[in-house]
């Protein structure tokens, strides 16, 4: 019967007979033959069968004492007979007398018993390798899981193997600390808890968990608690969890292809299996893809020093030269001259390793495989199109490539000196030489970057050919084989159904995934970390990863990230100085700075505002509390992303007529929320009533368009749309995408993200229904959808209608409201003084008089602005002018709202 874990596709066999204990009555069971719980991997049973009693373990740990002390004193006696050796040549006179084979010196004696030791610790290192700890290399071909159908069929199966034989020391160790734990504690047996518990103890174990910024005393706090919870009582040594951890440790070291199982493995399977680790380290911000994309960066660390060591040995057999290995290469000097030898830049390890990208680099191979001469790698710039023609050199220095691929070079063609001060017919002799070169050795792949840059280049007249379709001719006679790369654009417009494209198969080389970009920097990091003397946590990583993947749509990964951390690197050098981490809030602080996009965690300031939004609103503005209530609570929602990521953060209708305040507000929400009034990008939709003005809004091909550029250039920012109504339908329609996917191409084929927008539509659309409503008493929300059903649907679609996530009726202003934004104005003109060094007082009764020659119902707040402007403001242009009103002056209105001017002292 098979046992599935709920997080991974691991199938555990369990003998339900001895329940996985592997004994019945007190024997060995007949069904499972003692082994009691195995999982299939590869066409391997996979069984724990280690005795890990006090008496096996002490025995253990004394034969490796003894194996210790004998192996010290071998080494000593070693070092006793080099030092006798120089002792008795520093007694001869000046080496005379070096032939010592027939000295009965005792110097000599311990010379060759120090040979001995010496010959024999070589022995004992040589056969303690043999017996060291490893996973056998047959099942790490491939990571396939399946599972039995009965216990009678395992009893036949050959492949079976003991999983501790693959763990190291340091794992074996561990386990038998936590068996040891689980003594002292007196709980019987070790569990899953005492395990992960003796892990933390273990070197790599606090490295990975530093590297994921976990508080090492909370942590082993939690933990400590647990073990005290657990219940006393005769057990197993090992419980039946605790096995399964055991085999999912090995299972995973298999999928990291490691050569033996660590200590640091045990602490991804027991947070796979045991559901309180999963909730310790859930509280403490480690998930399983954490935990997965940490070991994978230390497995990349390793992978690259290995590969090091790999390459200097593998190198010995690759020619340093053109040639193959069995020298029947031919020289190839114009290609030399104008390439870069991919393959002799690996050999000395001089690329990038290129990590996560298997499937790709398989689906070349395959291509190949099946009778392509060439292919196309396709994809955006940023997303590692170079990279993974690195790792093809890198593999084929390794010789791990297809038959066809093996002992051949990777030589990149440069396009740029091809051209360079050459006419077309000079630039296609040539490549044509190349070519011959190329098809005459018979050892090279070419890879071609950028390779529009040859499309389109023709010599002589018209019926001559153009450089890529002599590079067709040769590809179509099977000369030599040929990787090439492309942009997604420079694709459609220059490749696809053109002979070339026609001829090369098409690999579209998409941007990573989150883990997979992760695993990319983790890959790249290294190099920054030495290059700025600074160290990244995993959660800068994935936060450079999250955020610009979000914010950043103009850049592809890893290569938006990457430029993220190092500006990141930079900038923690400069604050923090030498050997400083850099976390997740220091890369917030770069995309905020790049993006002007408040990234940062909502500090107690922020979250006072956010709590109170209306009131700081409604300093601003006056009246409208419906409108502000709506979008304060949209605004909430948003700053902790409790929305639809794929639509712009909210978007809303204002209606009402004209001076109530439909802008205002606007501008109050764009200083609120993007922290600047100016943080606004405004259209007058009255521009737009054309069909062809769709042009000047997403520009074309030669020009960019207005909204399209200013997103792209301010993607956190506020758009107001006036007198949205008037605009044509079509551009109508263009919101209608923006509203709800969150995108929009522009004229150059760019797509242009609107997820960090507010939109805000103002119409005018029933001004006077409003205002005839209002005055009748009628409430606000059956006005609402009256509008809805019998004004708005008139000039919008109801789809288009049916988008905003609110649509806001705005009242025409009483006296009362205008008496308040007469204030509002006035406190702006007495600022705007200040800095004059000029002072204002206004008495109520001319504050009052102010707004009553200001009050219009049919056109709100506009006229009391005109005549602020006419009455104070334009007087007092005329004083400063006229030197009747200087600094230290205070300008009075009086309850007439008449200017005085009271001077100031005389110093």
């Amino acid at each position: 019967m098979t046992k599935k874990n709920k997080q991974q596709n691991t199938s555990f066999v369990i003998c339900h007979i001895c329940e996985g204990t592997g004994k019945k009555d007190g024997s060995v069971c007949p069904n499972c033959g003692g082994l009691g719980v195995g999982a299939f991997l590869n066409g391997y049973f996979l069984y724990w069968g280690l005795n890990l009693n006090k008496s096996a373990i002490k025995l253990r740990q004394l034969i490796g004492r003894v194996h210790l002390f004998v192996n010290f004193t071998a080494f000593i006696l070693a070092l006793a007979g080099l030092g006798a050796l120089g002792f008795w040549v520093w007694r001869q006179e000046f080496f005379t007398y070096f032939s010592f084979t027939g000295y009965k010196d005792p110097l000599i004696f311990l010379f060759w018993l120090g040979s001995l030791a010496a010959m024999f610790i070589f022995y004992r290192i040589s056969e303690e390798s043999d017996k060291m700890a490893r996973i056998p290399k047959e099942i790490l071909k491939k990571n396939d899981l399946t599972t039995p159908d009965n216990w009678k069929e395992l009893k036949k199966y050959k492949y079976k193997i003991e999983i501790s034989t693959g763990f190291d020391r340091g794992a074996l160790k561990v386990l038998e600390e936590s068996v040891d734990l689980a003594k002292k504690m007196r709980h019987g047996g070790a569990d899953v808890m005492h395990l992960f518990f003796s892990s933390l103890k273990d070197g790599v174990v606090s490295a990975l968990l530093g590297r994921l910024s976990v508080p090492g005393e909370e942590l082993v706090g939690k933990a400590k608690r647990q073990l005290l919870n657990l219940d006393s009582g005769d057990k197993e040594n090992l419980s039946l969890e605790l096995k399964e951890v055991l085999i999912e440790a090995f299972v995973q070291a298999v999928h990291f292809n490691q050569k033996k199982v660590e200590a640091v493995n045990f602490i991804m399977s027991s947070q796979m299996h045991d559901e309180v680790v999963r909730e310790i380290l859930y509280d403490l911000d480690v998930d399983s893809d954490k935990i997965f994309n940490a070991i994978k960066w230390f497995r990349i660390n390793d992978e690259i020093v290995e590969n090091y060591k790999k390459y200097k040995k593998m190198a010995r057999y690759k020619p340093g030269s053109n040639m193959d290995r069995a020298y029947t290469a031919v020289a190839t000097e114009v290609l030399n001259h104008l390439s870069y030898d991919l393959t002799r830049e690996a050999k000395w390890g001089r690329l990038e390793l290129c990590v996560a990208r298997e499937d790709e680099i398989e689906d070349i191979f395959q291509k190949f495989e099946s009778g392509r001469a060439g292919v196309i790698l396709v994809g955006d710039p940023g997303v590692g199109k170079n990279t993974i023609a690195g790792g093809i050199a890198q593999l084929m220095v390794k010789e791990d490539v297809p038959d066809i691929f093996k002992d051949k070079r990777l030589v990149e063609l440069d396009v740029a000196r091809l051209v360079s001060g050459a006419n077309p017919s000079e630039a296609q002799q040539r490549l044509l030489v190349i070519i011959d070169e190329i098809s005459r050795s018979g050892n090279i792949v070419l890879y071609i970057k950028n390779i529009e840059n040859i499309v389109g280049i023709q010599a002589g007249g018209g019926e001559s050919l153009d450089l890529s379709e002599v590079l067709v001719s040769a590809l179509e006679r099977n000369s030599f084989y040929c990787i090439a790369s492309t942009s997604a654009n420079n694709y459609s417009k220059h490749i696809e159904n053109k002979p070339i494209g026609d001829l090369m198969a098409k690999i579209e080389i998409r941007e990573p995934e989150k883990n997979q970009a992760i695993q990319i920097l983790e890959s790249k990091i290294g190099f920054l970390e030495n290059k700025y003397s600074v160290f990244f946590s995993y959660d800068a990583l994935a936060e450079a990863v999250k955020l610009s993947s979000k914010y950043i749509h103009d850049k592809r990964l890893p290569a938006k990230a990457i430029e993220i951390l190092e500006s990141v690197a930079i900038k923690v050098f400069d604050e923090k100085g030498k050997e400083s981490l850099a976390v997740k809030d220091d890369v917030a602080g770069v995309v905020s700075e790049m993006t002007n996009i408040p990234l940062d965690k909502v500090s107690e300031h922020e979250e006072d505002v956010l709590l109170n939004l209306e009131g700081f609103m409604h300093k601003r503005m006056i009246g409208q509390e419906e409108a502000v209530k709506m979008i304060s609570a949209s605004l909430r929602r948003a700053r902790v992303e409790m929305r639809d990521s794929k639509r712009p953060i909210a978007n809303f209708l204002f209606l009402g007529p004209t001076g109530v305040g439909k802008t205002e507000l606007a501008k109050t929400v764009a200083e609120v929320y993007f922290g600047d009034e100016k943080a606004m990008i405004r259209l007058d939709m009255s521009e737009y009533q054309e069909q062809n003005s769709i042009k000047k809004m997403l520009g074309q091909e030669s020009d960019t368009g207005y909204l399209t550029e200013a997103v792209r250039k301010a993607p956190f920012s506020l758009i107001l749309l006036d007198e949205f109504e008037k605009a044509h339908p079509e551009i109508l329609n263009l919101f209608l995408q923006i509203m709800d996917d969150g995108r929009l191409t522009d004229g150059q084929g760019r797509t242009i993200d609107f997820t960090n927008c507010i939109v805000i539509a103002t119409s005018n659309a029933g001004a006077l229904y409003i205002q005839e409503q209002v005055k009748l008493g009628t409430d606000i929300n059956k006005i609402k959808e009256v509008l809805i059903n019998e004004q708005l649907n008139k000039v919008m679609k109801p789809e288009l209608i049916n988008r905003f996530d609110g649509i806001v009726v705005f009242k025409p202003l009483s006296e009362d409201n205008i008496l308040s934004i007469a204030k509002l104005m006035l406190k702006k003109i007495e600022m705007m003084l200040e800095l004059k060094g000029i002072g204002l007082l206004a008495e109520e009764d001319g504050v009052r008089k102010l707004a009553r020659e200001g009050y219009d119902p049919k056109f709100g707040a506009r006229p009391l602005r005109r005549v602020l402007q006419e009455r104070i403001e334009n007087a007092i242009a005329n004083l400063i002018l006229s030197d009747k009103l200087e600094r230290r002056d205070v300008v009075v209105i009086d309850a007439e709202a008449n200017l005085q001017v009271r001077k100031g002292r005389e110093l």
